[in-house]
């Protein structure tokens, strides 16, 4: 979804105050896999629930649209929450008019029975995605590298994947190079390192910080993206690596 947002956010000039800026797509994105989480046992939930989101946020006072959403005292939908206590409700400004008809389609794309049905079962793709992470620090996806580099990197992160940094010391007993203490040392206390890290960005609060330090970053990016220059060289490049983004993890990018 983010990648889609992004590429048309370019490709229809649609950035902007008002329009589809960077929080926006962040949002929006968060809103997509919520849907999808939360109704892993249905690609028929999925679908409703997406669209809700969609229509939800272009609904008005003038013409609510909140058909698709749950209804109930404990919904998401605060519209839907003040229906059912009998209260007013106002609601907030929808999207523009412009990036309601561009996304439409996305989201109707996005909800495609053969991709929603990959979704059912909730497996996640933590692992793998954590793998393909470890695959990119050592031959970055946005830097051509050939065949026999990524070859190399899948083989030193998956025994790093699975036996941590232990496995480099092995590889360079193979390659006969003389292994001190000091190697064991720095093996053993980088992996005790990152299973800590690891178990402190699994709390609930850490994952709360990151998210607010990422929507504050998130924000900060749109103010500089219309206060500078277009033309500006640090906006090329984060352009030009969103794209290369885009096309390598656009949906159902492995068909």
């Amino acid at each position: 979804m983010g990648s889609r947002l992004r590429n048309i956010k370019k490709t229809a000039k649609l950035g902007g105050k008002g329009k589809l800026t960077d929080v926006l797509i962040k949002k929006l994105t968060t809103y997509y896999g919520l849907a999808i989480q939360r109704n892993s046992e249905s690609k028929d939930m999925m679908r409703k629930e997406i669209m809700a989101t969609y229509y939800h946020s272009i609904s008005t006072d003038e013409k609510p649209q909140h058909q698709f959403c749950p209804t109930g005292v404990d919904t998401w939908c605060a519209y839907n929450i003040a229906q059912s206590k009998n209260m007013p409700y106002t609601h907030k400004d929808p999207l523009h008019p412009d990036v309601q008809t561009s996304i439409l389609p996305i989201y109707e794309d996005l909800s495609r029975d053969d991709l929603l049905e990959r979704c059912v079962g909730g497996f996640t793709q933590n692992a793998n995605e954590s793998f393909n992470s470890t695959i990119w620090r050592l031959a970055p996806k946005h830097l051509h590298c050939g065949s026999k580099i990524i070859e190399i990197a899948a083989y030193l992160v998956a025994g790093i994947f699975n036996d941590g940094y232990s496995f480099i010391l092995k590889v360079m007993n193979d390659l006969e190079l003389q292994i001190g203490k000091e190697c064991q040392f720095f093996a053993n206390d980088y992996d005790a390192h990152r299973v800590q890290r690891q178990n402190r960005r699994s709390l609930s609060s850490s994952k709360e910080a990151r998210t607010a330090r990422k929507g504050k970053k998130t924000a900060e990016m749109d103010d500089y993206l219309e206060i500078e220059d277009p033309t500006n060289f640090v906006v090329h490049c984060l352009d030009d690596y969103l794209e290369i983004e885009g096309l390598l993890y656009g949906p159902g990018i492995a068909e």
